[in-house]
């Protein structure tokens, strides 16, 4: 929360995750790929990291999202990904930078309740 008294709508939790932790991910075209360890530079090699962010499931919002009217919504707090650039290799053993999807954010999803 930004200030004093301020709750988010979800719940969410974030964490640095390393490529050996990951292991493997869905690149843009849906196929899944290796995500290598460690990136080479000129002097070494430097282990990938990435920033996740998801809903978090011992919060209050596992039942819905926080300050939503019950009497007239289903509401429902939601893991949403985006793509972010990675050293991976694919099935066929061909290392490339493509874009991943990862963990980054938890949202409010609502339907109106029927009836």
């Amino acid at each position: 929360p930004a200030r004093r008294g301020e709750l988010s709508v979800c719940d969410s939790t974030s964490e640095w995750v390393t490529a050996a932790e990951k292991k493997t991910a869905v690149d843009m075209s849906g196929a899944t790929v290796t995500v290598l360890e460690k990136v080479p530079v000129p002097k070494g090699q430097l282990k990938q990291y990435f920033y996740e962010t998801k809903c978090n499931p011992k919060g209050y919002t596992k039942e819905g999202c926080r300050g939503i009217d019950k009497r007239h919504w289903n509401s429902q707090c939601r893991t949403t990904q985006s793509y972010v650039r990675a050293l991976t290799m694919d099935n066929k053993k061909r290392v490339g930078w493509r874009f991943i999807r990862i963990d980054t954010s938890c949202v409010c999803t609502l339907t109106i309740k029927r009836g």
